[in-house]
């Protein structure tokens, strides 16, 4: 990213640093003006019904079938990754979840009677309604830049909200792109709104009039981004990365689970918050196999850019983030690291390429098992036993995802019940995000909050509750005025209620007795 004299963003593709376009940057009095609009369409857009919205979510979905090569070419193009990649990591989750919302939110989301067991409730009914926060604001990552921003503006379009999404600085003619998408899709004016510009448009925006936040970024990032919206209590949803294990079991098929861990550390150039980051395997005859086809697979991936239909990785997203990668490989190596293979910056390539690196000798004092890298690297522990690969895998900060590998489902599932994360895939890794029916989200550092399935709409709702009751008849047994028979039936009524088999009549007989008794008003004590 290059910021100009002329307050623009010039967008630039990794593959090639070449500059492919330019954005503004809007300052907070721009961004004042596009949250004003989103509130007014706020008010007509909260009282269209569920059947229209999916109609028109239904019809994002044809737009983006129909443009879905324009799409997946400039994902490519401005984030670097793989044609396939975009098409498949990108394109399938928003798609999927425009069916998913159109077919199940009304469901989720319709009112709800809810049984009052107490029988001093049995003249009331309590209704749960939900109901659209307003306008939520959405501040989306650069790794995916398409899919994580796009299922939640549909999450939030499809309960009533408006949105207001700001696109990372490093991916904005994606983000522009979803602003497009909508209005092809003959969304009214405001209800979508895409805003362009740095992180001080970002913190423009986190300090307007909110109904919501969500963030997907760093630790740092959604540290500042809570800090920033503290003042005006706006509540906020964080995703925020992870440091993904991978726990291997002695039963796992050696060449198909390597495959399967080289993917889940290499896609995307390691660039996603649920990328492998660290590897456990439990020792046993096949643990050296293993990290030899793991090495033998990640040096016949080819590195390149995404125009290549041939290419498996393509470069890092700019400098930043492959000085950092560069730094922690090069700080474990020094701490006693094996490096297997890869382990190198390629800038005869033209871009800002890694190689795909595989790590032995690691240990936990080393940053590479501690921080997130965000890079292609996969750093390899063989542990004695099941339970030091859990111990280990459990002893992070983060909590996101996490993978289990292994022959033996029963074990495996035994496994992903003792790991403290937010998802636990078996047999497979990272693609959890795309399942709009599953909840998405973390612990720990990594955030809070659930985007996607039933619970993430709930995550964009005010859930009411409503409690009807007719008036007439006697007043109600908690109003006053009080005395020593409204005393006796309150006791009486909750031994009937919660007491044991011999205090149940008693307080039967106690809270009938004196139900009836209207108490006597107490005198006047300031009367002559």
């Amino acid at each position: 990213m290059v910021v100009s004299k002329t307050a623009t963003i010039e967008c630039v593709n990794p593959a090639t640093k070449e500059i492919i376009g330019a954005v503004p940057i809007m300052g907070p009095e721009q961004v004042e003006d596009t949250v004003a609009l989103a509130w007014e369409a706020f008010d007509s857009w909260q009282l269209t019904d569920f059947s229209y919205r999916a109609r028109k979510v239904m019809d994002v979905r044809r737009v983006i079938d129909k443009i879905s090569d324009e799409i997946a070419t400039l994902i490519s193009t401005e984030n670097g990754k793989p044609l396939v990649e975009s098409y498949l990591a990108e394109l399938t989750g928003p798609l999927d979840t425009c069916v998913w919302l159109a077919e199940n939110a009304e469901r989720s989301l319709r009112d709800q009677t809810v049984h009052l067991s107490n029988p001093l409730m049995s003249t009331k009914q309590s209704l749960l309604t939900y109901e659209p926060l307003g306008v939520v604001g959405i501040i989306a990552p650069w790794n995916y830049p398409f899919a994580i921003p796009m299922m939640s503006v549909l999450a939030a379009v499809m309960c009533g909200n408006t949105v207001v999404l700001k696109p990372s600085e490093k991916s904005p003619l994606i983000g522009i792109k979803i602003g497009e998408i909508f209005k092809a899709a003959g969304f009214p004016d405001g209800v979508v709104n895409v805003i362009t510009g740095d992180r001080t448009t970002g913190e423009a925006l986190t300090k307007t009039k909110l109904a919501k936040v969500i963030f997907t970024g760093s630790v740092e990032g959604g540290s500042k981004v809570m800090a920033q919206v503290a003042p005006n209590l706006t509540p906020i949803t964080l995703e925020l990365g992870g440091k993904d294990p991978a726990i291997v079991l002695p039963e796992a098929p050696v060449e198909w689970t390597a495959q399967g861990l080289v993917w889940g550390a290499f896609t995307n150039a390691g660039q996603a918050c649920a990328s492998i980051e660290r590897v456990y395997i439990v020792k046993s005859k096949n643990s050296d196999k293993l990290i030899e086809s793991i090495v033998n697979k990640a040096k016949n991936l080819k590195l390149g850019p995404a125009i290549d239909q041939e290419v498996d990785i393509g470069p890092m997203i700019d400098e930043v983030q492959l000085s950092k990668v560069e730094r922690q490989v090069n700080d474990a190596r020094r701490a006693g690291a094996n490096v297997l293979c890869g382990g190198r910056r390629r800038d005869d390539l033209g871009g800002f390429f890694y190689e795909p690196t595989v790590l032995t000798n690691v240990t936990h004092d080393m940053e590479i098992m501690r921080e997130e890298t965000f890079g292609p690297v996969m750093p390899i522990m063989v542990v004695e036993t099941e339970d030091e690969a859990i111990e280990l895998a459990n002893d992070s900060d983060f909590g996101l995802t996490a993978s289990v590998w292994s022959s033996n489902l029963a074990r495996a599932e035994a496994v992903a019940r003792d790991l403290n994360v937010g998802t636990v895939t078996l047999n497979d890794c990272l693609i959890t995000h795309a399942i709009p029916q599953a909840p998405w989200g973390g612990l720990k550092k990594s955030g809070f909050g659930r985007s996607h399935s039933h619970f993430g709409l709930l995550d964009l709702v005010n859930i009411k509750h409503i409690n009807l009751d007719s008036c007439g008849g006697p007043h109600r047994l908690w109003w006053h005025p009080y005395g020593p028979s409204r005393v006796a039936t309150a006791r009486g009524g909750l031994k009937f209620l919660h007491s044991g088999i011999v205090g149940k009549p008693m307080g039967l007989l106690s809270f009938l007795g004196n139900m009836w008794l209207r108490p006597k008003k107490s005198p006047d004590k300031h009367s002559t």
